[in-house]
């Protein structure tokens, strides 16, 4: 089968200020009315008025949808696209973080698709190409913004990856500007996200030279600018560098892919209300541990971007460790990330969460097979 190592579709506006260009943007699509994704913290840190600034600036409509949740609810999605149908909106603008961007799209894919959307996590399900949306990170964590994912859950908070290639943005539009105002734990959250993407896409099963060109220096990127951007939120050099590796890492979700560590996230996230950049790095570093074994050098250079010394001769146990060593280093001393026991969980949960793990959608990326004895063990070493 081919599988081609490279293509990007969706064309990205960045720089300072460009969320100005909206307006011009939008008119150029030939669209008229705009519906407007995001969060209600969107709309109160004054984001969305600068959107509809230059929308208005530009004689468009638009209509606001502020219901996005974290861990976006399928129920959400779905209400937002029968308002979008009935308003008659030719385009959908999706604000925020991924939350927003995931919502949006969804939004946007039952434009041209009959739900529930939820069947889409079937991926042999047709999906009906979805053009028509414009996603402006707030963020910089997810990469949702070029990746080819969506991920929501049910009513019983299950996450479901749902695999979206005709359903990407059309356009992203990256302006730091927009991210000055993230306060420091979600700069911390959001930014450490951005180093698994790059770290797993790294030391993945599909890792590959092309791959490695965009996600090694991102990886150099996080760990040199993220600590700036969360000790200064307005040092916009650290935003733009850290948005930067945030783009490409999300890029890269389609051809590194994550493995492990974000099967971790995913249902650390579902179970226990965890925001998912934190469930994803309180796992990191003992899935690079179990992988090292398959990717010693990857594990190596991984682990020597995040601080740690070798001396040329340690074990593939012993790389593992320093990897491990040197992501909680700059986890826990660096960053200052919440720690995992600052939020609710529930030992006798598991067990049951370990079999999630094992069955989760990118397990089939992670270099090692893990069962769910394996996850089980990660899991205690992550609450010890």
């Amino acid at each position: 089968m081919l599988n081609f190592q490279m293509y990007q579709r969706v064309k990205v506006l960045f720089g300072e200020g460009s969320v100005k260009q909206l307006g011009e943007l939008v008119t150029s699509m030939g669209s008229k009315k705009v519906f407007l994704v995001c969060d209600k913290g969107v709309i109160q840190a004054g984001i969305v008025d600068r959107v509809a600034d230059s929308l208005q600036a530009s004689g468009l409509e638009y209509v606001i949808f502020d219901k996005v949740l974290p861990n976006p609810p399928a129920s959400v999605v779905e209400e937002g696209g029968e308002i979008c149908r009935k308003e008659g909106c030719d385009c959908v603008v999706a604000v925020g973080g991924g939350s927003s961007m995931d919502t949006g799209k969804g939004v946007n894919l039952l434009r041209f698709n009959d739900g529930p959307i939820l069947r889409f996590a079937d991926f042999s399900q047709p999906m009906n190409l979805s053009p028509g949306l414009i996603t402006i990170p707030t963020t910089s964590g997810t990469g949702s913004e070029v990746s080819d994912g969506i991920v929501l859950s049910d009513e019983h908070n299950v996450k479901y990856p749902l695999l979206a290639t005709n359903a990407m943005s059309d356009y992203a539009i990256i302006d730091p500007e927009l991210m000055v105002g993230m306060p420091p734990k979600l700069t911390a959250a959001t930014g450490i996200d951005t180093l698994t993407h790059c770290v797993e896409s790294f030391t993945s099963s599909l890792e590959n030279p092309m791959v490695d060109f965009f996600v090694e220096p991102g990886m150099e990127k996080v760990v040199t600018y993220l600590p700036r951007a969360i000790a200064d939120g307005k040092d916009l050099e650290a935003r733009s560098q850290m948005a930067i590796a945030c783009t490409i890492g999300g890029w890269m979700l389609g051809y590194g892919h994550t493995h492990a560590g974000h099967s971790f996230g995913h249902v650390i996230g579902a179970y226990f209300e965890v925001p998912h950049g934190c469930a994803c790095a309180f796992a990191e570093p003992y899935v690079l541990e179990f992988n090292a074994k398959a990717k010693p050098e990857k594990t190596k250079r991984a682990a020597e971007i995040l601080g740690a010394v070798f001396t040329g001769d340690e074990t593939t146990e012993e790389i593992g460790a320093k990897a491990r060593d040197a992501f909680i280093h700059f986890r826990d001393e660096v960053i200052h990330l919440t720690p995992a026991k600052e939020f609710h969980y529930d030992e006798s949960k598991f067990e049951e969460m370990a079999a999630a793990i094992e069955n989760e959608l990118f397990q089939v990326f992670n270099p090692v097979k893990m069962t769910a004895a394996d996850a089980l063990e990660i899991l205690k070493k992550i609450y010890a």
